[in-house]
This record gives structure tokens, sequence and C-alpha cells, in this order.
């Protein structure tokens, strides 16, 4: 089962991948603009400013979900590591579904202002905020879904043959 999940998640990560190689180049594209207009010709432009910062937030939800996917979140091993198979597996359990509930509030709650972003723009570009703010919903939401997968395979995965034995390395 988990075979068929993790090949429609490599399709996922293809897209999120390009996506933030997207967001990232064009932020950096609005910086240098915005440098080139503001320090040679004296001429300061206001959108490059606001494009930047939206990609940057568009930049931080794609590239959240493709460190997700790589297992690249800041984590803290010292206890699940001390614990015998089953109680690693109960926590890691745990703190996945920490992370769905954390990431289900993000996405709840931006749909739930989402009326009120749709009619409020931005000052230089005029964009609706919601359009800004829509790769909270999709990111949060397909982060949330990978760390619920990553939940159920630590319910499901065989204890290894060592921690099965009861000769659990010690890292003293």
């Amino acid at each position: 089962m988990f075979e068929r999940v993790e090949f429609i998640f490599k399709k996922i990560d293809v897209v999120f991948a390009w996506l933030t190689l997207i967001s990232l180049s064009g932020m950096t594209l609005g910086i240098f603009t915005q440098v080139i207009f503001r320090y040679v010709l004296s001429a300061p432009l206001a959108w490059t400013e606001e494009i930047s910062t939206f990609m940057f937030i568009w930049m931080t939800f794609l590239a959240g979900y493709v460190a997700a996917r790589k297992g690249k979140h800041i984590g803290v091993d010292a206890l699940k590591n001390r614990l015998p198979g089953i109680g690693a597996r109960v926590l890691d359990f745990i703190s996945n579904l920490i992370c769905v509930v954390f990431f289900s509030i993000i996405v709840f709650s931006t749909i739930s202002f989402w009326p009120k972003l749709m009619y409020q723009t931005s000052p230089a570009l005029e964009v609706p905020m919601a359009y800004v703010y829509l790769i909270m919903i999709f990111g949060s939401f397909f982060i949330g879904l990978w760390y619920f997968v990553l939940a159920l395979q630590s319910l499901t995965r065989k204890q290894k043959k060592q921690e099965a034995d009861g000769d659990i390395p010690c890292n003293c």
C-alpha cells in the first residue's frame, strides 16, 4: 500500500521542487531588478519588493514540503533513540500526529479567512491577498498529508531484528 502512496508523492515532489525553483528565481529576479532600478537608475519600483515578498512566502511553503519529504525538518531524537522499539514507534506516531494537527490548523484557519482575504488587496500590485496566501493551504495540506503517512508508517513498520532480540545498542 505504501509503495503506491510513495509513487504518488514522488510525482507531487517534482511539481513542488519545480515550483520552489521558480519562486526562488522569481524572488531573486525581483530583488535584482529592484537593486538595479534603485541604485543604478535612481528610479525605484514599488512592485518588485512586493513580488519578492510574495515569492518568498510561496517558496517557504513549497520548500517546507520538499524538506518534509526528505526528512530535513529539525527534530530531536535523543529520547527516541533511548526507547525500545515499540516506545520509539509510539513516540514517532505521536510526534507525526502533532505535526498533522498543526498543519491542519493552518489549512482550516487560512480557509476560514479566505473570504476576507479576497477583498484585501496588496498595495502595489493590487492583487487579492487570498492568492498570496493560497500556498498556505496547499503547502500545509501536503505537508500534513505526508506527516499523516509517516504516522501510519510508524505504526505499521516492522521492528528491526536487533530490536526484536532485545539487543539494543547503547549510544553512551
